[in-house]
């Protein structure tokens, strides 16, 4: 029975992940990398996210350990995020910290990579790499969130 809850929790996970992020006839034009940093300026409010394991320096894809789906709005986490020359600054719990621009939409903060999977006016879908850049720690996630403005 836990397993089928689990089951039912990532298929509505991962509907509500593509239902962000695969509308076609929208007014919003996705922004493919032009100028990303105009469209991404703003605050997001997390609406799901999905975490997995790590194995073998990869996502284990068939280890989920947190799937959370959220109401119009989570105040739990929340991305502000800004221009800052090349990069962009987010701030999250109130902390503000610049984020290095690593590859066409990835950055690093910190220990962490993250990769903006598709972005418009309403709507950023991110790929979350935790502790990826830190050797020493075994302990490593893949998320993905869905943000909302």
């Amino acid at each position: 029975m836990k397993t089928l809850r689990l089951w039912g929790m990532a298929l509505i996970a991962v509907l509500v992940s593509v239902s962000f992020s695969a509308c076609g006839d929208s007014d919003d034009k996705e922004d493919n990398g032009r100028d990303l940093q105009t469209t991404i300026e703003g605050t997001w409010y997390l609406k799901a996210e999905v975490w997995y394991g790590w194995k073998n320096g990869q996502p284990d894809m068939s280890n989920m350990t947190i799937n959370k789906s959220y109401g119009d709005y989570a105040n739990e986490r929340i991305w502000v995020i800004k221009k800052n020359g090349d990069g962009i600054s987010l701030t999250e719990d109130g902390e503000e910290r610049t984020i290095t621009k690593i590859g066409n939409n990835e950055y690093k903060k910190g220990r962490d990579r993250f990769v903006i999977k598709s972005v418009t006016s309403n709507s950023l879908v991110v790929d979350y790499y935790d502790n990826y850049y830190d050797e020493e720690d075994d302990y490593k996630e893949y998320g993905v969130y869905t943000f909302m403005k």
